[in-house]
């Protein structure tokens, strides 16, 4: 295997959305601390805590000790600077998906400063199409192709390995980090873009379904780079001057007198 840097661990999250087996979570949390991974969240659980989880965590109960549970996704994600979802769906996506080997390449890079959530659906259906949207990148584990459903925590274990793998090369070069820039967090980005979505709707669209189209491609736009903090507050400034245009098209064009709102 080629040398990589080594991963900061205490920037990876992992993330089940409304995971429905307890017996999952608990063997969740053994896959990550078998491959030196601890940080655990879990949105809306549907039976948590529970004894199943602690006896299929099998030495690992001090990871769901620690593990934060949130009632929504939105908060789980908040934190985070970069999210990759994981699906076993052949649709399309925004750009090619990762497998798990090219995920892990990236983790070093990705995770040196900043944080990465990995963000596993429940064991039915999945992450919805919305929650995929939410994701920078997207992962498929390759599957025979009459046989595409993983086990939730088998899923995990896959992508935990893969990640393992990129701690256990001897003697690694230190990672190169991301520029020492502010990433902006999900939770920042996320208000952005609905901050956009309050301007866009106050006039010129015909309805919610194409504001939503729109907004999907210009995550397409930002996704190319990685937004800092001084980007979301400059697009938000940009939001904030159109809605006011928008709501003041007379004094938009000096008709009135009166000016724009400034940052």
């Amino acid at each position: 295997m080629e040398g990589v840097g080594r991963l900061n661990a205490e920037h990876i999250t992992i993330i089940l959305v409304r995971p429905q087996s307890p017996g999952n979570i608990g063997s969740t949390a053994r896959a990550m601390q078998n491959m030196g991974l601890h940080r655990l969240a879990l949105v809306a659980p549907e039976r948590f805590p529970h004894f199943e989880a602690r006896m299929m965590a099998c030495g690992a109960e001090e990871l769901l000790h620690t593990a934060q549970v949130y009632d929504s996704l939105q908060a789980a994600i908040a934190p985070c600077h970069w999210l990759v979802g994981t699906s076993a769906r052949r649709r399309r996506y925004r750009h090619v998906p990762l497998t798990p080997s090219e995920l892990a390449q990236k983790m070093p890079g990705l995770c040196h400063d900043y944080q990465v959530g990995i963000l596993f659906g429940p064991e039915d259906a999945g992450l919805t199409t919305d929650e995929l949207n939410l994701c920078h990148d997207w992962v498929v584990i390759p599957t025979a192709s009459e046989a595409t459903s993983l086990n939730l925590s088998q899923a995990v274990m896959v992508i935990c390995y893969e990640i393992m793998q990129r701690q256990v090369v001897a003697a690694p070069p230190e990672p190169e980090p991301l520029d020492s820039v502010a990433l902006a967090s999900v939770g920042e980005t996320e208000a952005m873009y609905e901050h956009l979505r309050q301007a866009f709707t106050i006039h010129g669209f015909p309805d919610a379904g194409a504001v939503d189209r729109i907004l999907l491609g210009v995550r397409r736009i930002f996704e190319r780079t990685q937004l800092e903090q001084r980007d979301v507050r400059l697009v938000r400034g940009i939001a904030r001057q159109l809605a006011w245009a928008l709501r003041h098209p007379l004094r938009s064009k000096g008709e009135s007198g009166g000016t724009a709102p400034q940052d």
